[in-house]
């Protein structure tokens, strides 16, 4: 019998869609990378400084929008 550790090891797991959209639509804009991870039922966007934090919190609609994210919950943090 195989173990948990060896089923998971040889399953792929891929990330979301969206994920690759915000990751996407923050390198086209502001020419930085971020951290996309789900915690909670909560999109967590992590950027490398509390600049680009604010400025994508202040354009939140406008990545909500082109990303499709829908009714889901949005966190922007700064800090990878």
């Amino acid at each position: 019998m195989d173990s948990l550790q060896e089923i998971l090891s040889k399953k792929r797991i891929t990330p979301p869609d969206e994920f690759s959209a915000i990751k996407d639509y923050v390198h086209r804009k502001y020419k930085s990378n971020c951290n996309v991870k789900l915690q909670r039922g909560t999109i967590i966007v992590s950027v490398p400084n509390s600049g680009l934090a604010a400025t994508i919190q202040l354009e939140r609609q406008s990545l909500i929008k082109a990303c499709g994210l829908g009714k889901q919950k949005l966190a922007i943090r700064n800090g990878k």
